[in-house]
């Protein structure tokens, strides 16, 4: 009897001592995992929200494939990988629905690879079709490691409009952005900015068909992928102020993580719509600079990260700064380089070049070095 007592206990014994090592093993694994990118992405919004005035808007640099990545990453606390910027570098083709989901993946990957430690948000576009495609968009980019996921309310294929605050705004018609109808609003409202209707019902994305977000759920429960939703409409042009700021609320109150309202008109009603969207939804305000930095009509309002942050946005995005970047100095090296034949000399043009040892620092060579000298 005394002796099955005794077998018993330390039965019991070597069990609780088992449990206790299976406990203590997954506190400590849980502990050394890495935060993930979606969660860095949340903790610099509630650092946002919770930091007293005056409240500078974390910087969101548009980047368009590794190298760009790479060199933002030490500079930004978070990269935006642009639709329309991977487009122009992948395919030198314009972003209008052109690049596929799989080279935005792939694009994607390298983004967020070269980035390290620093998330990416990615353009999801419109999700590159209906519900069953934005499902596979939201995974997909989940999959390839990026931290966010910014997907729209225009029909697909998209169109981009004239930045806002802008005389060229005027010309916003001529690219026609057309959106998702919302259910409850009148579909005569929906007319794009050309007079026709804007069709696209079997596939809209609204707050009460989030698709996305029921996206995002499925990449985390069932790929163990975390990823955040940028929620952004682009109706403002089309269909008013008004119709923005329910789309938003809309939004918000579906769940998504963030909040976007492209091409506002002016400083007062992004303003307006941010005193309108209480709660702690944090929201991203996109800035595009229309004129270069060499001269030409300044008829467009721009706002810093302060400016924006006053405003109450967590995200100051400047989408394209990058390729406008790219693509004036490699302009400029192109004609250089031609009437110099072959010789770019940088004391007697406007054209700076980089040193080839800062290319090779740039790129990894030193890492690589060091590496391979510890192996």
């Amino acid at each position: 009897m005394i002796y099955r007592r005794f077998r018993r206990l330390k039965m019991i014994s070597l069990l609780f001592s088992l449990f206790l090592f299976v406990l203590f093993t997954s506190l400590n694994v849980f502990a050394l995992r890495p935060p993930s990118a979606a969660s860095k992405i949340r903790d610099l919004c509630t650092e946002f929200a919770n930091s007293p005035p005056p409240r500078r808007s974390l910087l969101l640099p548009g980047v368009h494939d590794a190298l760009s990545a790479k060199i933002f990453s030490d500079h930004s606390p978070v990269l935006f990988l642009s639709g329309f910027g991977a487009s122009a570098s992948r395919l030198g083709a314009p972003d209008a629905g052109i690049l596929t989901l799989s080279e935005m993946e792939d694009a994607a990957r390298c983004a967020v690879a070269a980035a390290g430690r620093t998330p990416v948000i990615a353009d999801g576009d419109t999700g590159h079709g209906g519900l069953s495609n934005v499902r596979r968009t939201v995974r997909g980019l989940a999959r390839a490691g990026c931290g966010g996921v910014s997907v729209e309310d225009q029909v697909d294929p998209e169109r981009r409009e004239a930045p806002p605050e802008s005389k060229s705004s005027e010309r916003s018609s001529v690219f026609g952005v057309r959106v998702r109808p919302r259910p409850g609003v009148p579909e005569e409202m929906y007319i794009c900015c050309r007079g026709g209707r804007a069709g696209g019902l079997e596939g809209r994305i609204s707050a009460e068909d989030p698709a996305a977000l029921a996206a995002r759920d499925e990449a985390l429960e069932v790929d163990g992928n975390e990823i955040l939703v940028v929620a952004r409409t682009d109706c403002r042009a089309a269909l008013g102020y008004r119709e923005a700021v329910e789309r938003c609320l809309l939004f918000r109150d579906a769940g998504a993580d963030i909040v976007y309202a492209e091409n506002l008109r002016n400083g007062e009603e992004y303003v307006k719509l941010r005193e309108e969207m209480e709660g702690d939804t944090p929201m991203m305000m996109a800035q595009l600079q229309l004129h270069g930095t060499e001269g030409g009509p300044q008829d467009q309002a721009l706002y810093d990260s302060l400016d924006i942050g006053e405003m109450g946005y967590a995200l100051a995005l400047y989408g394209v700064t990058a390729l406008q970047a790219t693509i004036s100095a490699l302009q400029s090296t192109a004609k250089e380089f031609e009437s110099g034949n072959g010789i770019i000399r940088s004391d007697q043009t406007r054209v700076s070049l980089s040193t080839f040892d800062n290319v090779k620092t740039t790129v990894g060579f030193p890492e690589l070095n060091e590496f391979e000298k510890n192996i």
